[in-house]
């Protein structure tokens, strides 16, 4: 039947078609984009929060097409729309098996907004164990015994101050540079000596002021400890809500006391509920603060089970409102440009047959027009009416028409004196006739080239006035809305990756498909030049 069809078109166009199936790259894309635009017709079967099908009460409904109060299924006076999901839950349809509900591939719909409850997130609690700067004072005496010490126990290892009394200041683990050791005996033998700051090969920072001798020696010299703390010195582990580790603990976790462990695993526990602040502990390697993250769903949320694509702002699946977007842009952008170009070629046609003065004014008139700002008026117009598909589309089109005018007009112009138009005129049929019925048929072929990439423009004026504010009325799925939305929260970066992938695909295709039509239809497309 497919061949019956394609032997009853004229020659010309059986080779036209030839040609741009011989395109693979355009041939596959007009495929696609039609599979796309196909797939999206049925976005309220693939993804909706309305059942497609309900068996209740002897009686089936379809809730895909129709609305039903509450009252229908359970009795109640409420007359309001259902929550299918929650009425799912009532032994209606869990204490009966006669009563059931047909789903779609996806249960939710673009406008559904999720509670945070109903995303399903990783349950476990990140602990983070960060090294505090260490910064110490000691006063040693001239046998370079520690006597006193404020915060030197973590660069000993030890747990308390008391531990490191009458102990050298050098000991296993804590080297000290012999600058430090020929500035302390220098001051001890009441010596000028100049400021020391010294590094040991640990990166411990030694610091002693200067020294101006004076009538008897000091008894004890002050020494200034300092230790910055490392990033990578950070250690983790990830506690289950049991309160157990899920992997094998960080080295670390052995070293701390009793104590510190049970202040970490009960602010562990409040963080499992709320949010804590951190916590610093003492360990014989120093102070360290301990930081507990979990993660809490707070909208625009990451992907997730569930939601491959993300969720928006409003806690709507982004997948879900990508997919009627496309259906929105596609339907939208096809009657924009149809519009646009019902207004261009009856203009075009009127000023290329009748020539002459109609045709000088319809120029000067096409010139006046096209220097006005399509974009500034189209904002002005939405400030002072509100969104709409009316407004958006009238001002698409009385806007938009130039453009195609021209190539009709060119058209006729050149068609107008052809011998087959004449003829037209001398068996007395009517001009309009004559324009549209032998005429515009052989001038389809700028219609035909142009509106592939006409369509994708309109795709793209759409999405940047969704974008900016100014295009579809709120609520309607759109990628200019999901790409605004993204770049309030630049973190949310599914809400511009997807939108963006799915724009780019559709207008990538669209042009394959422009440029398939172009060489199609030019008969030089195959010529070589020798």
């Amino acid at each position: 039947m497919g061949s019956k069809w394609f032997t009853i078109l004229d020659p010309n166009t059986r080779r036209r078609l030839k040609r741009f199936g011989d395109i693979k790259r355009a041939k596959w894309s007009l495929i696609l984009l039609l599979a796309i635009f196909v797939l999206s017709l049925f976005s309220n079967f693939i993804a909706n929060e309305k059942p497609l099908l309900v068996k209740a009460n002897g009686k089936l409904y379809f809730p895909v097409f129709s609305f039903y109060p509450e009252s229908e299924f359970t009795g109640s006076n409420v007359k309001t729309r259902p929550r299918y999901k929650e009425l799912e839950k009532l032994p209606l349809f869990q204490e009966n098996e006669k009563n059931w509900m047909l789903w779609p591939l996806v249960r939710n719909g673009p406008e559904e907004s999720l509670e945070a409850s109903q995303i399903e997130v990783d349950p476990t609690l990140t602990l983070t164990f960060s090294p505090e700067d260490q910064i110490a004072s000691i006063d040693v005496d001239d046998s370079l015994l520690i006597q006193r010490s404020r915060g030197a126990a973590g660069f000993y290892r030890e747990l308390s101050e008391t531990v490191l009394r009458r102990k050298p200041l050098e000991q296993e683990g804590f080297s000290v540079p012999e600058a430090v050791r020929e500035g302390v005996l220098k001051r001890f033998a009441n010596e000028a000596a100049s400021a020391v700051s010294v590094k040991n090969e640990d990166g411990v920072l030694f610091e002693i002021d200067a020294f101006t001798p004076s009538s008897r020696a000091p008894k004890l010299v002050r020494l200034s400890v300092e230790r910055r703390a490392e990033e990578s010195a950070k250690e983790r582990a990830i506690l289950t809500p049991e309160l157990e580790f899920l992997e094998t603990p960080p080295p670390l976790w052995e070293r701390f006391g009793e104590e510190a462990k049970s202040a970490i695993l009960a602010r562990a526990e409040e963080a499992m509920v709320v949010p804590q602040e951190n916590l610093a502990v003492s360990s014989p390697e120093g102070k360290f603060s301990v930081q507990f993250s979990r993660e809490t769903v707070e909208f625009p949320f990451r992907p997730v089970k569930g939601h491959a694509f993300g969720l928006d702002n409003s806690g709507r699946d982004v997948g879900v409102r990508i997919l009627y977007a496309t259906r929105t842009a596609l339907i939208f952008a096809s009657a924009l440009v149809i519009f646009t170009y019902a207004i261009g070629i009856f203009l075009g046609a009127v000023q290329g047959y009748f020539g002459g003065k109609i045709d000088m004014f319809g120029q000067r008139l096409s010139e006046i027009w096209e220097s006005m700002p399509f974009l500034l008026i189209m904002i002005l117009l939405s400030s002072i009416y509100g969104r709409s598909f009316l407004l958006l589309g009238l001002v698409y089109g009385i806007f938009n028409w130039i453009g195609i005018s021209y190539y009709i007009r060119a058209e006729f112009l050149r068609l107008r004196k052809l011998p087959f138009v004449e003829a037209a005129r001398v068996m007395g049929i009517g001009r309009w006739k004559i324009m549209f019925r032998h005429i515009f048929p052989n001038a389809l072929v700028p219609v035909i080239t142009f509106f592939p990439f006409a369509l994708v423009g309109a795709i793209f004026m759409l999405t940047a006035l969704d974008y900016l504010g100014f295009g579809l009325p709120p609520g309607t799925p759109s990628w200019g809305n999901l790409l605004d939305q993204g770049q309030v929260q630049p973190y949310a970066w599914w809400l511009i990756l997807y939108p963006s992938i799915a724009l780019f695909v559709v207008s990538l295709l669209g042009i394959f498909i422009g440029e398939g039509v172009r060489a199609a239809f030019d008969p030089r497309t195959n010529s070589k030049l020798e």
